[in-house]
């Protein structure tokens, strides 16, 4: 057991019991023998973040293709040297990209990459939550599209070594991936009852290559393929029409917004308050270091927060409540994953944050501040499944965990 004293929540300050991997108590002046006691005056306990968009093993093209328009990026600078990793490089790379997401409070995240058994043991190790996704493009080669069928069969029959880390299938777009594929990855997802993600109306051309490619737009397409469902994740989701608004509304699909990338990439602003309006299921990620050059929610909500305020032309739009819940609950939600509060019963999924921090003063209203002021200094101390994972900035062995990732770096660049 663990107990935290005299920790901020909720505007008083509180103590947190902590029994195995899940909050036993929340209170005043709470009594346990034998617990391990912490002392967190000037400390405040929020839930950690929950990544819905990520291409982990990416982390050596951070910088890399800089200044291109989306599909110049993709073909000229990113798969030519994609082509170069191996298993032995994503697991070290993998493992880098798990650091940084502790270091800015990130616990869990869903992937989307080659490789993805080579992603296991590093987030075994690092102590992380992940729903770890078969990935895979057919390039409308039918021949392909078999070769991964069978290969998402047998990574979907791998036994996970903990109940942290889930499968799951992905299929890359409509622009990338034949009908057949596209189908039968979600008749695998189905039967394994397990997340289904692909990016979807990312580029206004995505949209307008579809049309003229199947005379639909992309969100109708995966909706008369049987695509949309409660269990599929729509990375990006930038160019919807109020038709794929109500038809991803009615299949209770999740939405993985991408500010940064977007903004990046000039992909086009996501009307996010049009969405919250519409009841959708919206959820935060921050694509990958490539077109991102961060892993960081904490820029990600700020970003969220900005854009969606400019795209609506109002300043009352994209609150911070809503913003926080995008980075923290909506996405454990989406991965059926109880955490995402700091409420009783709920996985002590957690991070500490400094309020003597000169960006969370005055703390007047801290979701606000973390949304908009934070940075990676606030967080002190990093727990996931009732075990800490980082404590006083640092995280067991970050060292080597850098050496080995810069050493893959320069042999893959």
């Amino acid at each position: 057991m663990i107990l935290l004293k005299n920790v901020y929540l909720n505007g008083q300050t509180q103590d947190v019991l902590i029994n195995g991997n899940r909050f036993e108590k929340i209170g005043s002046d709470i009594k346990a023998d034998g617990a391990e006691v912490l002392n967190c005056k000037d400390k405040a306990i929020l839930p950690t973040f929950c990544n819905m968009h990520t291409h982990a093993p990416m982390m050596f093209l951070r910088g890399v293709g800089e200044d291109l328009e989306l599909f110049d990026w993709l073909q000229k600078e990113i798969w030519p040297r994609e082509a170069k990793l191996d298993a032995e490089s994503v697991y070290h790379l993998s493992k880098f990209a798990i650091l940084e997401m502790i270091k800015t409070g990130t616990t869990a995240f869903l992937d989307m990459y080659f490789y993805a058994e080579s992603v296991i043991k590093p987030v075994d190790e690092m102590g992380v939550r992940a729903v770890l996704t078969y990935f895979g493009m057919d390039m409308f080669d039918d021949k392909e599209t078999t070769k991964h069928i069978q290969n998402a069969e047998n990574f979907l029959s791998l036994k996970m070594p903990c109940e942290r880390i889930s499968h799951g299938i992905s299929a890359h777009s409509v622009y990338t991936e034949s009908e057949r594929f596209i189908k039968t990855f979600k008749d695998l997802a189905k039967d394994a009852g397990v997340i289904y993600n692909i990016h979807l109306s990312e580029t206004k051309k995505e949209v307008q290559d579809c049309l003229e490619k199947y005379g639909k737009r992309p969100g109708v397409l995966l909706d008369e393929w049987g695509i949309l469902d409660d269990k599929t994740v729509l990375a990006h989701a930038v160019h919807l029409d109020d038709d794929e608004i109500n038809r991803i509304g009615r299949a209770k699909s999740v939405i993985a917004h991408n500010p940064a990338s977007n903004l990046k990439l000039n992909s086009g602003q996501m009307p996010l308050q049009k969405y919250l309006d519409k009841g959708l299921r919206v959820t935060l990620g921050t694509d990958s270091v490539s077109s991102n050059n961060s892993l960081s929610m904490l820029s990600e909500m700020k970003l969220a927060a900005m854009s969606g305020k400019n795209q609506a032309c109002d300043c009352c739009a994209a609150k911070v409540n809503d913003i926080f819940d995008m980075a923290t609950v909506n996405g454990f939600q989406a991965l059926g994953i109880k955490a995402g509060r700091i409420e009783e019963g709920y996985l002590a999924d957690f991070m500490l944050v400094d309020l003597h921090n000169f960006a969370l003063m005055p703390c007047y209203n801290l979701i606000s501040n973390m949304v908009y002021a934070a940075d990676s200094s606030c967080i002190t101390d990093v727990f996931c499944d009732g075990k800490q994972l980082m404590k006083n900035g640092y995280v067991d062995a970050e060292d080597e965990i850098i050496e080995n990732f810069q050493r893959v770096c320069k042999d893959l660049l």
